[in-house]
C-alpha cells in the first residue's frame, strides 16, 4: 500500500474482456490516488507482467479462456517477488466454490462483477 499520501496504489488488471477492463481502469483512475500500471487479457499475459511490473494490488479475474485467475493467484503466492502483493479475485458468478478456492489459493478477497 502507499507509503505516503502523495503515491498512487499501482493497481494491475487481468480480465479476458477488454471492455471490462476499460471500466475498472477508468473507475479506478476516477479517485486520484490509483493508476492502473498494466493490464491482460490472458493468465499467461498476466503471470509474465506482475512481477516484472511491481504492482501494489492485482485485480484477477476468475474465469479466463487460458486458465483462470485462480492459477496466476497460485503462481504469483509461489514466487518471493510478487508472494506479498494482495489479490482481489473477479467474478461474473457468484458460485460458493470458486470463492473458496480463490480464498484458499491465497486470494485477500472476492468480490462479484
Amino acid at each position: 500500500m502507499p507509503e505516503s499520501a502523495d503515491r498512487l496504489i499501482k493497481v494491475f488488471l487481468l480480465d479476458d474482456h477488454e471492455v471490462v477492463r476499460q471500466g475498472l481502469r477508468a473507475l479506478l483512475e476516477s479517485t486520484g490516488s490509483i493508476e492502473v500500471v498494466g493490464e491482460a487479457g490472458t493468465a499467461a499475459e498476466a503471470a509474465a507482467r506482475i512481477p516484472a511490473l511491481h504492482p501494489d494490488v492485482a485485480v484477477l479475474d476468475a474465469r479466463l479462456p487460458d486458465g483462470s485467475g485462480i492459477e496466476v493467484c497460485r503462481r504469483l503466492r509461489r514466487d518471493k517477488a510478487t508472494a506479498h502483493v494482495p489479490i482481489i479475485m473477479l467474478t461474473a458468478r457468484e458460485a460458493e466454490d470458486d470463492r473458496v478456492r480463490g480464498l484458499e489459493t491465497g486470494a485477500d478477497d472476492y468480490l462479484t462483477k
